[in-house]
């Protein structure tokens, strides 16, 4: 069990990024563009998804982008 807290728990951190955060951001594009009608939302989750962090910023910048255009 020592391996599980070397580095100070980097590798519990990393794996909780993965099983958590990822799953939730690919989920969260998938939805979004499902209800914005979007083609190909399960796609456009899986890029997100596989982006991760980036993605996420990269979809939010979009969002208020097309956001701030349609007024």
């Amino acid at each position: 069990m020592e391996w599980l807290s070397a580095y100070n728990g980097v590798l519990i951190r990393v794996g909780l990024y993965l099983l958590i955060f990822w799953p939730t951001v690919g989920y969260y594009v998938y939805e979004d563009s499902k209800k914005r009608g979007f083609f190909s939302p399960k796609i456009r989750g899986i890029a997100y998804w596989f982006l991760g962090v980036l993605g996420l910023f990269i979809y939010l910048s979009q969002k208020a982008r097309a956001n701030t255009n349609s007024i």
